[in-house]
């Protein structure tokens, strides 16, 4: 199986937000397709609770719920090609209204068979009645499934078929547990069956009537009037199957749906033995309670399942479900057959074993109806419900054959976790990246509370180079995360040579590449992205030391133009502070600060390649990061007047500036904003000297903003206690009087930059980081002669020679401008 990709694009992919319109189409088509699964098992359970009351020892009265089973499945099989032909040819909103009105008749013939009240024959009219019913599900079938991508879009095509599944098995589940209890209460009051199944049937026939109306509101759907009928078409069922095998991905998630049909069918049938064997000496009317019972059991763990897969394909489709949910199916299978007659052990069972399936079916009917073209995806939809029928009949071939052989429904259950371990192993060798990607994207959505913003810009299909910055040793997986694309990921080659990454790498399909082969990794990259491949680099190539984007590496510029590729620029916001970062000095070796690290992934405007130089991609990540971090929620309670203190703080505490032990020290004579700046700081004690002098508790940071507060540090007898001292100008210092300051000083001084009239703090100098070995010099803090690093969350842009700094505080939209400056390639500020 092929990752997904949208070959077929539609409009709706690249809108942030669907129109109402759509949504609410997409609402009434699975109202309308939850009323027909309802409206299916309603008639269904009824008749197999009926036929044992009023045909006691005859064939039909026996063996009804074998030969319904063997009935729904029939005009699957039989029409197959014209009911994909129907929904391929016309609108399938029209298919849809039509096949409504064909219920309306459906009812009409039951409800008649019923009033005969004569045994068999009316027996045998309802089964004629609901063979017709089940004609009417078939060639709806392909117009509901097949309507999801022409309403919604790709993108959000692996959502809405959680919803799909969760709303048909809603509707399965209710039309199950209302049809046996309905009947069971009833019987139990009256002793009268025939009225026990007709008052029902004919209130869920008026509701039937309800249902053609509503499925009006759907909007039209597109025509294909080049899809033109042929006679052939009426036998031509094994040409559709030809078909659809030709195309290898669409055959493989084909066959995983129709195995999940047969499950779904024998499960269903050995519950019915599973209640007689547990409620032998109970009613006709318990019974069919139980039965209900048993089945909205069942129903509720695949709309557990449905959900969940629902919210893990929220942002594309994830086939890692798949082999996850075969292993479950095993799971499942072996608890509810091994626990004991009649537990709650055995309910627990078949919940666990629908959610599996649930988890199972959401991702492999989005991949198909994703990658079908939309002039045959009916028809393969059609040639997947020919495979389901026959797999259904073989569930009641299998099921007869293991009740012939008098196993007991235990025994089945077991007997039928057989070939789903094979299944899964199966699947497992088939998909052993989904499934691994899977297992982590779950590792990250537990630890991280990721949110991707603006996932509308990153492009659905060719070529792609994706830059994000680089903050943890996590980042690949975040991105992974948050990116509504697969990716493949460029890593250095020496990381293949460590054993225990080799393989793992691998199912990953990541890009090596060389560090000293620079136009070997040029080219590796370009033949990567002349696939259509998405591609990820960091182009940074090191994850950041001082919490502040490091300087670009210039090779992405040449891979992106020789394959072709746009560039996106990528900023990962707030993650800099999480257990791996490097915040605080060390990698790994401190406590998380929370479960679920909040953070946010925003995605840039693609580049075209011939225009992604490292600077406009340094402009275009330092502008995501100043939007991510203007919408901060720490904003939002906050006064105008007090946001630049607060931005200022926040902005010094995201670099390497000061220890965990450090205490912040105010001198006399700083302005009221370095005032409330240092108040403000998080988990940072401040200290006022007007009010208690220079003695402090733990190793000193001195903020100073004139010759007199130097001047006061100097001079007080505790002066030799402090660390460095923190010098904050609103004017370019020269390397001279930088030197003559930390002479009076007396240790280092860390100079930054404080504009006067906004109040913003914009640059900084910190301690240099310390380096692994072989790596010193390549992240620097402190530059001489320069106004300091730019701070994170400001955006920069340069116009004549005037360096313009932006995105100061959300209520304060100037713009700070500094002629003759310019950002050099590490992020100083300098002339």
């Amino acid at each position: 199986m092929e990752p997904t990709s949208d070959d077929h694009p539609t409009p709706w992919d690249n809108l942030k937000v669907l129109p109402r319109r759509n949504w609410l189409s997409m609402s009434t088509v699975l109202a309308v397709q939850a009323l027909n699964a309802f409206n299916d098992n309603f008639v269904k359970i009824l008749l197999i609770a009926l036929a044992p009351v009023v045909a006691a020892g005859t064939q039909i009265g026996d063996n009804m719920e074998l030969m319904l089973g063997a009935i729904f499945a029939l005009p699957y099989i039989l029409f197959a090609p014209v009911a994909g032909f129907l929904s391929d040819r016309f609108p399938k909103k029209k298919v849809i209204v039509w096949m409504q009105a064909v219920q309306l008749v459906c009812f009409a013939w039951l409800i008649g068979a019923l009033m005969l009240r004569k045994p068999e024959a009316s027996l045998w009219l309802s089964l004629a009645g609901f063979l017709l019913l089940a004609t009417q599900a078939a060639f709806i079938s392909p117009a509901k499934m097949g309507v999801g991508k022409e309403l919604v879009g790709s993108r959000r095509l692996g959502m809405v078929s959680g919803w799909l599944q969760m709303t048909m098995m809603a509707g399965v589940l209710g039309g199950m547990w209302a049809g046996g209890t309905w009947f069971g209460v009833h019987y139990e009051q009256s002793h009268d069956a025939w009225d026990a199944a007709l008052w029902p049937m004919i209130i869920v026939g008026g509701v039937a009537v309800l249902q053609f109306f509503i499925s009006f509101a759907i909007q039209p759907t597109p025509a294909h009037a080049e899809v033109p009928f042929r006679r052939a078409m009426l036998w031509e069922h094994f040409a559709n199957l030809k078909s659809l095998f030709a195309m290898r991905h669409i055959r493989l998630a084909a066959l995983g749906i129709t195995y999940f049909w047969f499950l779904s069918n024998a499960i269903s049938l050995i519950i019915v033995t599973l209640m007689k064997e547990t409620y032998a000496s109970d009613s006709a009317g318990g019974n069919a309670k139980a039965l209900a019972s048993a089945a909205a059991v069942l129903g509720v763990g695949v709309i557990l399942g449905s959900v969940t897969a629902s919210v893990v394909c929220k942002r594309r489709i994830e086939l890692g479900l798949v082999p996850l949910g075969g292993l479950g199916f095993v799971i499942g299978l072996l608890w509810a057959g091994f626990a004991p007659l009649g537990s709650n052990m055995v309910y627990a069972g078949l919940i666990f074993t629908g959610f599996s399936g649930g988890c199972f079916m959401a991702p492999l009917y989005a991949f198909v109806q994703d990658r079908a073209h939309p002039a045959e995806r009916a028809r393969v939809i059609a040639a997947i419900n020919l495979l389901d029928s026959v797999a259904a009949i073989l569930a009641v071939l299998i099921v007869s054959a293991m009740k012939l052989a008098d196993l007991s429904a235990g025994t089945q259950f077991i007997c039928l976790a057989v070939p789903s371990a094979v299944a899964a192993i199966f699947m497992l060798k088939l998909l052993p990246s989904d499934f691994v990607r899977m297992i982590c994207m779950s590792f990250v959505r537990t630890t991280y509370k990721v949110r991707a913003v603006h996932s509308e810009r990153v492009p659905r299909t060719g070529a792609l180079m994706m830059l994000p910055n680089h903050v943890s040793y996590v980042d690949a997986l975040i991105i992974g995360t948050a990116s509504p694309r697969l990716l493949r990921f460029v890593i250095w080659d020496v990381l293949y040579k460590v054993r225990y990454l080799n393989g793992f790498l691998r199912l990953f399909g990541t890009v090596p590449i060389s560090p000293t082969r620079a136009k070997d990794a040029v080219r590796t990259v370009a033949t990567a992205l002349k696939e259509q491949g998405a591609v990820c680099i960091f182009p940074e190539g090191q994850i950041t030391r001082t919490g502040m984007i490091n300087g670009l590496q210039r090779g992405f510029e040449l891979m992106a133009r020789q394959g072709d590729a746009p560039v996106l620029p990528v900023f990962m916001d707030q993650l800099y502070g999480s257990i791996f970062s490097f915040k605080g000095g060390r990698f790994f070796k401190k406590w998380p600060k929370r479960v679920r690290y909040p953070l946010t992934v925003y995605f840039g405007e693609p580049i075209p390649p011939r225009e992604a130089t490292t600077d406009r991609v340094r402009a275009a990540m330092l502008q995501l990061g100043s939007e991510a971090f203007l919408h901060r929620k720490q904003f939002d309670d906050i006064a105008p007047d007090s946001q630049q203190a607060l931005a200022n703080a926040m902005r010094l505490d995201e670099i390497e500036l000061l220890r965990a032990d450090d205490t912040l020290i105010i001198m006399p004579g700083a302005s009221d904003i370095i005032r409330r700046t240092c108040l403000a700081m998080p988990r940072t004690p401040c200290l006022d000297l007007n009010d208690i002098g220079l003695a402090a508790p733990h190793s000193v940071h001195a903020i100073a903003t004139s010759d007199a507060d130097i001047e006061a540090l100097v001079s007080s007898p505790d002066w030799p206690r402090v660390r460095c001292a923190v010098l904050w100008w609103g004017a370019q210092l020269t390397s001279d009087l930088q030197e003559s300051l930390e002479q009076k000083l007396g240790c280092p001084a860390l100079l930054g930059f404080l504009d006067l009239d906004t109040g913003a703090l914009i640059a900084q100098n910190i301690p240099d980081p310390e380096m692994a070995p072989g790596d010193e010099g390549l992240q620097l803090g402190v530059r001489a002669g320069t106004l300091g690093r730019l701070l994170p969350g400001l955006a920069v842009a340069q116009n004549n020679g005037t360096l313009e700094i932006s995105g100061l505080a959300p209520e304060n939209p100037a713009v700070i401008r500094l002629p003759g400056h310019s950002l050099d390639e590490s992020g100083f500020i300098v002339l």
